[in-house]
């Protein structure tokens, strides 16, 4: 009768922790491939290859322990193949989830500066109009008074003076090629009149 080789219960557990440690270490690294976890778990990568390497030397003369040792470590190791090539992939940039997130980001930069130029644009855009508005008002102030010195009504809208201001600028610009237009008050047959004055 063939004689029983004692299993070693401490060496056994030991293989039973080793066992999660893996399936701990692949989830880890799956959540680092996923862009969950920032850092890669190399050390807990480094404590499994001590562990394994201690298991090694320590394994008993028993053919079901050794067996299941060699097993574990065959995953292991295909588990750091997988691993390392995905590392590589990312070094060099090629690694598609890596890409994608990277390209992400990139859009996301992109349309942060895009908004910021729009919003930069627009608060220009209310600056000149509200530039615009001010000269305008001065020029309608200056009008209404010659209209007072002359004793003409100044019963006279602001915004139909604009308007009407803006389509001779429009005019002018077209007929003259000119780059603006100013204009300046002045009273002719006891009238007040704008005129406009081409800039070049």
């Amino acid at each position: 009768m063939a004689r029983r080789i004692r299993i070693d219960r401490g060496f056994e557990s030991r293989l039973e922790e080793f066992e999660q440690a893996i399936f701990q270490l692949k989830i880890e690294y799956d959540r680092y491939f996923n862009g969950f976890e920032r850092i890669e778990p190399q050390a807990d990568r480094d404590r499994a290859r001590r562990t394994l390497l201690e298991l090694e030397l320590d394994c008993p003369n028993n053919t079901a322990q050794a067996h299941k040792l060699r097993s574990l470590k065959a995953r292991f190791s295909a588990y750091e193949l997988y691993w390392q090539r995905n590392l590589v992939q990312i070094e060099r940039g090629t690694h598609p989830k890596f890409k994608f997130r990277a390209g992400l980001k990139e859009r996301e930069r992109l349309a942060h500066e895009d908004a910021a130029r729009k919003e930069a644009a627009a608060r220009e855009q209310q600056d000149r109009a509200r530039r615009e508005d001010k000269a305008w008002k001065t020029i309608f102030d200056s009008y209404l008074e010659a209209r007072r010195s002359c004793g003409q009504s100044t019963e006279v809208p602001f915004e139909a003076v604009r308007d009407t201001l803006k389509k001779q600028v429009a005019a002018i610009k077209e007929k003259t090629g000119c780059k603006s237009v100013k204009f300046r008050v002045a009273v002719e047959d006891g009238k007040a009149k704008v005129k406009a004055i081409p800039v070049t």
